[in-house]
């Protein structure tokens, strides 16, 4: 099992890019998309401006995902009164990452999340409400345990052909 990285953010959405660049970092271990180039190995990806981008489909998948349910948090669980923490817990492994967020907000039953229509045209493309729609799309794996704490387990794994080999 990887080593897990913890952090505790302010439910509010002043705080979500601080837990996003961590979930995005996170992403990068898996993915392998922040080390240095391999066919350049004098340019050091800290002084690059793009290292930072998230360009690798794993990377924007799992941050599309995690942005939409820290989302739902700050809005929702919390009714954009802040007052609660976020607490996350990433585990990054050599073909996996595994996020649990966990909140004391206000939970919600997730049978109750609107289908989404057969036919998605623009004039059936709901305004908002697609968050969830969103997330599990991006994931592989998504849970939701009301609580308190509410728990989420959000996972995405690194398809067999892009799990790099001798990564440390």
């Amino acid at each position: 099992m990887a080593a897990s990285i913890r952090i505790s953010v302010p439910g509010t959405l002043r705080y979500r890019g601080v837990a996003v660049r961590v979930v995005a970092e996170a992403a990068r271990l898996v993915s392998g998309s922040g080390g240095r180039d391999p066919k350049n190995p004098m340019v050091d990806p800290l002084m690059d401006p793009l290292s930072h981008d998230i360009r690798h489909p794993f990377d924007t998948a799992v941050v599309s995902a995690f942005m939409e349910i820290f989302n739902n948090i700050a809005i929702h669980a919390y009714q954009r009164k802040g007052g609660g923490t976020i607490e996350l817990d990433i585990t990054p492994s050599k073909d996996a990452l595994v996020i649990e967020v966990r909140d004391e907000g206000r939970p919600f039953d997730i049978d109750d999340v609107a289908p989404l229509p057969t036919e998605l045209d623009e004039e059936s493309l709901p305004e908002g409400g697609m968050g969830i729609h969103i997330a599990k799309t991006m994931l592989d794996e998504m849970t939701y345990a009301p609580g308190p704490p509410n728990l989420w387990r959000l996972c995405k794994r690194l398809p067999a052909t892009q799990v790099a080999v001798g990564r440390s």
